[in-house]
């Protein structure tokens, strides 16, 4: 073909391409409106004040608790060997989290500059700026885990508006055990079962959740017809040559016999029992804490009023968690953890994949922030991001109105914690 007819021709198609095509016209329209719409989705999103539903205590800086540094923050778990904090180092989250940290401090992009400057302003003006940078306006804190220098759950209130208690079921056990009894016998199943239930009794109207980490101890299957002749031994066991701190990580019967009571008195008084499920650190043998394995208790209709929330979106049994929070009324869900340890991807995968079948009304943001005031930053910040990112791309397939996205982010980022955990309306604002 001659070359003065190509350019002929390529000038022809390049007209049509840009002259007024009212197909093309109404899509950009479209797409004009839609970002209209979005822009409140995201005004919402980001304007919220947060309820966190799962978190943990902050800690001075020269806790023991601290061995690597801020570092530390981006690992699972509240604790972590050298080598696996040191790795931290290359992840995804550790290098949006660390930008992220370094924006809010003003501070230049490096672990020197930000580990600086905390060390310059101190625990409590750092805490102040993260708390006040996240917007939350409530934490339940669990406080069941043994580290230095923790600082109390009052401490936390010079920061936020409201902070209740998340009482960690096996954490009590153990404390019985280490306290012995007054008058120096040696326990018995009885005694120690009395005394278990009465410590729960004297504080379950003071908070606001039992949260049982059972899956550490063996797993989520747990045993229904664990006996009392069962956990005795189990007992028997624990308090052979016992020296503290005591722990029943590796006697099943006696955690067995302990949950179900946890159980009763959670039906008792109405108090949600938060499980943990899904990913930890390495003492969890990650294959039994698939949320599936805690489908006997879900079938039995002795706990079918129980309320259970399962912790850190299950990751990676997401979808697992999602389809029982679909097919059982008692099950609910919570994504802390999943955000912010996650790389993006895999936060927004998370969170889509709960929403598969799972109710809007039944997920709930938290951090499951711990040690660090920065966590509870890092949370509540990537928890906005993701949860925007998943409520509009619902609105663009067509799950979703704008006006139900809106109403979703509000449900998701704070009304459900609300109504769930029964916090009154007096101690923080509803949106």
């Amino acid at each position: 073909m001659h070359f003065s007819l190509q350019l002929t021709m390529l000038f022809a198609v390049s007209t049509l391409a840009i002259l007024p095509n009212p197909t093309a016209i109404e899509a950009l329209k479209l797409t004009q409106e839609e970002g209209m719409e979005l822009s409140e989705l995201r005004e919402t999103v980001e304007e919220i004040e947060m309820v966190d539903g799962h978190c943990h205590n902050l800690v001075e800086f020269d806790s023991n608790s601290i061995t690597g540094g801020f570092v530390q923050a981006f690992t699972v778990g509240a604790f972590a060997d050298a080598d696996a904090i040191a790795f931290a180092q290359t992840s995804l989250s550790f290098k949006k989290g660390l930008r992220d940290v370094a924006e809010l401090y003003g501070t230049e992009v490096s672990l020197q500059g930000v580990e600086e400057y905390r060390r310059v302003s101190g625990l409590q003006s750092i805490t102040s700026t993260c708390l006040k940078a996240a917007k939350i306006s409530a934490i339940l804190i669990d406080d069941g885990i043994q580290m230095d220098k923790k600082n109390e759950i009052e401490w936390h209130k010079n920061f936020i508006p409201f902070a209740g208690r998340i009482l960690r079921t096996e954490r009590v056990a153990e404390q019985i055990l280490e306290q012995g009894l007054s008058n120096g016998s040696s326990w018995t199943i009885d005694s120690f079962t009395e005394a278990y239930v009465s410590k729960l009794r004297s504080v379950a109207k003071e908070i606001y959740a039992l949260k049982s980490i059972v899956a550490y101890y063996g797993g989520l299957e747990i045993n229904l017809n664990v006996t009392k002749t069962e956990a005795e031994e189990s007992l028997r066991q624990v308090l052979i040559n016992a020296t503290k701190p005591i722990y029943i990580l590796h006697h099943r019967n006696l955690v067995d016999y302990l949950f179900l009571q946890s159980l009763e008195i959670a039906l008792s008084y109405d108090l949600p029992m938060q499980i943990h499920t899904g990913f930890g650190d390495r003492l969890l043998d990650l294959r039994k804490s698939n949320p599936l394995h805690f489908r006997s208790v879900l079938e039995d209709q002795r706990y079918s009023k129980c309320r259970f929330v399962f912790l850190h979106a299950s990751h990676p049994f997401s979808k697992e968690a999602s389809y029982l929070a679909s097919v059982y009324s008692q099950v609910y869900l919570d994504f802390g953890l999943a955000i912010p340890k996650l790389s993006m991807h895999g936060m927004i995968s998370a969170v889509k994949d709960l929403l598969t079948l799972a109710p809007i009304h039944k997920v709930m943001f938290s951090t499951d922030a711990y040690t660090f005031p920065e966590t509870f930053y890092l949370g509540a910040k990537n928890s906005r991001e993701v949860v925007f990112s998943v409520l509009r791309d619902a609105y663009i397939d067509g799950e979703l109105l704008i006006s139900e996205a809106v109403e979703a982010a509000k449900d998701i980022l704070a009304r459900n914690a609300i109504r769930f955990y029964k916090i009154s309306s007096s101690n923080i604002t509803v949106p």
